[in-house]
């Protein structure tokens, strides 16, 4: 979004794009323009194209007070958001759009009236829940997805039960660490109060490794984690019909969560898939040389999880493994962030991506990197690596990176 724009220009732009997303939206032009299953790529454009340019106005348009206000609005607005998953008060309320009176839902969801009240209507103005009249309260089409999408209730439970509180102890962190890189000095470790590094703290937490792995596979419900924007990111047609594909995953459980989901795949595709627990700080499994060795090693979203020196002692193990095998097309492929220059992409694009940027730094002491960074990290490793190529996938907050022994 050009900052050269002026706001009028971007009033009139504005209305240009709302009348666009009205013309894709199926239905009648009051439909809640969320994102849904199947939706088309031009409207999901059009979509975001319309909240950049909202977003352009409101901070053009704001001055400090009205920016701590808004602050203020969304502290709350997500505290409330907490506290209605904590009372399960999305899936007390009909998921057919009928009212339900104020009192039988206080009674149902054991909560104080007036509080509920007070909750809700600070809900509905983030868009969630309307009400009818003054004793009564309905889902509308954007409150009931939480009702009905347990993915998305995961998501938005793990995020304001621990994601927002940990960040809070983003300032105690660095002020007791500065900037240190170790796994158990970071918010996470002040926000939970233990010197272990996340992964090993999630155990000590009752069903968090639970929820941890169902709020990772929410993340697909994001429209720029999409798994299969993979498919997109690399030319998979020119590998060898018996190609051998190593996709490594952390943390170890996930093996266990896997291994049921064969039972949905056909024969033909099970009998080609392995599921084995494996260490990627460990040196990668022996292989023949030559033909039979592993063609492509994948890490998707995995090193952004590292600072830069565990990264480096992963990729060492891949990149040995590339010199044994002794296959000269063989590839580590990487889907990961590619970090922008500042104020070179959409404003909330942008935001999103920062988002995640600050997530690395609090549960990890890492980061997302800048191309250069990924370049550098590849270039520190031994055997050294090099960057093939690259390429982002459109509609991917995510790039697919190949990359190659630094020989060839």
């Amino acid at each position: 979004m050009s900052s050269l724009n002026s706001l009028s220009e971007l009033t009139r732009q504005l209305l240009s794009r709302a009348e666009k997303v009205e013309s894709l939206t199926p239905g009648s032009k009051g439909q809640v323009l969320f994102q849904l299953e199947g939706q088309s790529a031009e409207l999901n454009k059009a979509r975001r194209e319309l909240l950049e340019i909202t977003q352009e106005i409101q901070v053009r348009a704001r001055g400090p007070a009205d920016l701590l206000e808004q602050y203020q609005i969304q502290y709350n607005a997500f505290s409330c958001l907490r506290w209605l998953l904590h009372f399960e008060i999305f899936t007390h309320v009909p998921t057919d759009y009928k009212p339900m009176s104020y009192t039988s839902l206080a009674s149902l969801a054991s909560v104080p009236l007036s509080r509920l009240q007070s909750v809700a209507r600070m809900a509905m103005t983030a868009g969630l829940f309307t009400e009818p009249d003054p004793a009564h309260i309905a889902h509308n089409p954007l409150s009931v997805r939480f009702a009905t999408d347990e993915l998305l209730r995961d998501w938005a439970i793990f995020v304001s039960k621990y994601g927002e509180p940990a960040t809070q102890a983003m300032t105690e962190a660095t002020e007791k660490w500065d900037d240190s890189k170790a796994l158990n000095e970071t918010a996470w470790n002040v926000f939970g109060g233990t010197t272990k590094p996340f992964f090993e703290y999630l155990k000590d937490v009752p069903d968090m490794v639970d929820l941890f792995s169902r709020y990772m596979q929410s993340q697909g419900l994001s429209e720029g984690m999409r798994l299969e924007y993979v498919l997109d990111g690399f030319d998979w047609a020119k590998l060898d019909a018996n190609a051998h594909i190593i996709d490594s995953r952390t943390p170890p459980q996930a093996v266990e969560a896997l291994s049921p989901t064969l039972s949905e795949l056909p024969d033909t595709i099970t009998s080609r898939i392995q599921f084995k627990a494996h260490s990627f700080f460990d040196p990668q499994p022996s292989h023949q040389p030559g033909p039979s060795s592993p063609d492509v090693y994948l890490l998707r979203k995995i090193l952004h999880d590292w600072p830069a020196a565990r990264a480096r002692e992963i990729l060492c193990q891949l990149a040995t493994a590339l010199r044994d095998g002794k296959k000269s097309s063989a590839r580590i492929v990487i889907m990961d962030i590619i970090l922008p220059l500042p104020g070179t992409i959409e404003r909330t694009q942008e935001a999103m991506l920062r988002v995640r940027d600050l997530s690395m730094a609090q549960a990890f002491n890492s980061q997302e990197r800048k191309l250069s960074d990924w370049e550098e990290l590849f270039e520190s490793a031994e055997p050294k690596l090099q960057l093939m190529s690259w390429k982002q996938p459109r509609g991917s907050a995510m790039a697919v990176m190949e990359v190659g022994l630094g020989e060839y």
